[in-house]
């Protein structure tokens, strides 16, 4: 069975070339309560911007399980995402409540607005594993060393070390990038790192992918 954490759901709202008005206009037809179009924090966002990028403010009303939030669309070339949801009343929303509101702004405002724009719904899993973030010969690095290692130690051992070693050359040579927050919530919530050796781990992992990167600039 996959190993995989609960991570915070993006949302992107994917149009044809020229349709971000028809779909800013769908998607505000289709605000009602307890959602609402936050008009005001919209202007302020779009007056400190540096680019002609539209943006869409949605602020909800607590209930139904669902915290008091603010929802920021932001315009990507032909698609809108989701950029951030932040919480009104408290001091932060975790990954269950985050993905709550998303979800909620999906079945309220979204999806109703794509059957009158046409525009498609691309979100990712709220679950999700190394496989999802990289290739599969990174993420097979990254096992064959975490399943071996000395956890007290972290890479300080020869043979652990050379292991870490293959690991952050398969990872520098990939296009995609393991974020360092998801590899120390990877290592110690899946395979239970102490906490404080797991983030050892991802500075030495951040610091290793820059020498690598300019030891091959310095070579052109």
């Amino acid at each position: 069975m996959a190993k995989d954490i609960l991570v915070f759901r993006d949302l992107t709202i994917r149009g044809k070339r020229g349709d971000l008005p028809k779909i800013r206009a769908a998607l505000l037809d289709q605000v009602t309560m307890p959602w609402k179009h936050a008009e005001e924090r919209e202007e302020e966002i779009s007056s400190g911007s540096l680019n002609d990028d539209d943006v869409i403010m949605f602020s909800r009303e607590q209930g139904n399980g669902i915290e008091a939030v603010g929802l920021l669309l932001w315009s990507r070339g032909d698609s809108y995402q989701v950029t951030n949801i932040v919480p009104r009343d408290v001091s932060e929303l975790g990954y269950e409540a985050y993905n709550a509101a998303l979800n909620d702004f999906v079945e309220r405002i979204a999806k109703p607005a794509s059957h009158a724009a046409g525009f498609r719904i691309e979100t990712t899993p709220e679950r999700q594993s190394l496989t999802d973030w990289v290739s599969s010969d990174v993420a097979e690095a990254l096992r064959r060393f975490s399943v071996l290692a000395n956890k007290s130690t972290g890479s300080s051992h020869p043979s652990d070390r050379q292991r870490w070693f293959e690991f952050l050359l398969a990872a520098h040579g990939a296009s995609e990038k393991l974020d360092a927050d998801r590899l120390i919530r990877w290592l110690s919530e899946v395979e239970n790192w102490p906490e404080d050796t797991a983030h050892d781990l991802a500075i030495q992992y951040e610091l290793g992918l820059d020498l690598l990167k300019a030891y091959d600039e310095n070579r052109m």
